[in-house]
């Protein structure tokens, strides 16, 4: 039975990820909570911001241990937050995965060394530098403006996107952020099919707890109808009750104001397949 909160959860979860088999240019994808989403393309399963760490602050259980995580091929963190790049989860994952491979943005490599993974195992993340991760499947990193852009000494930028080619589909995670006045033209070019953005927005009171917001619901409705992507997954409104949003009014400004474009909100423990077109 599936943990309260998840549609799937613990080894029903983890065996569906690791037994689905898809015909050629189709994918899978789970959601994690949060931003957490998990992509399978062939055999090769992908995690991005992966958050299994099992705090009173959440809304649901954590659907299974990181140490049960042996099965992702690729761990991919946005940026340095808790709910992101989670130290518990990245360490534990290392330990006991010892063939995952980590894409961290560069300024965080030596953080993410430090809780023990080795450096031949982490892919520095800069931007707009592809990563081939294996045939056919390659990553690029793109900047996210999480309140602001954020850039290290070297000019490498702290809060990242990216933008996943896979056969039969792109894929877009932005990580955490904000709209910029070109975002839609960065972004336009790369051909998303799937456009993964945070609805949760921003307000006073939170700005003024220090929680830094995101796009709102419209703002990420208006983003993906920008660039053209055939279909918008929501991200970051469920598992912080002071830091949510109700995807309804999504599915409304969805349906009055982007009616030929398709969106679908995701429970935890859900798989969805998606085929373009």
């Amino acid at each position: 039975m599936a943990l309260q909160g998840w549609y799937k959860s613990g080894e029903e979860l983890l065996d569906e990820m690791k037994t689905t088999k898809l015909p050629e240019k189709m994918t899978a994808l789970w959601f994690l909570g949060q931003a957490g989403i998990v992509v399978k393309t062939g055999n090769t399963l992908i995690a991005i911001d992966p958050y299994l760490e099992d705090r009173d602050v959440r809304s649901f259980p954590v659907p299974f241990e990181p140490s049960q995580a042996d099965l992702f091929d690729f761990v991919v963190c946005s940026h340095d937050h808790g709910d992101h790049l989670n130290y518990h989860t990245v360490s534990e994952i290392a330990k006991n995965a010892e063939n995952t491979r980590f894409i961290i943005p560069a300024p965080h490599v030596r953080k993410v060394c430090g809780l023990g993974v080795s450096e031949g195992r982490i892919i520095p993340a800069h931007e707009n530098r592809d990563i081939c991760l294996q045939e056919g499947i390659t990553v690029t990193p793109v900047r996210a403006m999480h309140d602001e852009f954020h850039l290290d000494e070297n000019g490498d930028y702290e809060d990242m996107g990216f933008v996943i080619r896979i056969p039969g589909a792109v894929f877009y995670h932005s990580g955490d952020t904000v709209e910029w006045d070109t975002m839609v033209e960065d972004l336009a070019p790369y051909g998303i099919d799937v456009a993964l953005l945070p609805i949760n927005g921003s307000d006073w009171k939170r700005k003024h707890r220090d929680c830094i917001g995101n796009l709102n619901y419209r703002e990420a409705a208006d983003v993906a109808g920008g660039i053209g992507a055939d279909l918008l997954i929501p991200l970051h409104f469920d598992l912080f009750p002071a830091n949510s949003e109700n995807p309804a009014f999504l599915i409304d400004y969805m349906h009055r104001m982007y009616p030929d474009r398709k969106c679908h909100v995701m429970v935890p423990g859900e798989r969805f397949v998606y085929l373009r077109g």
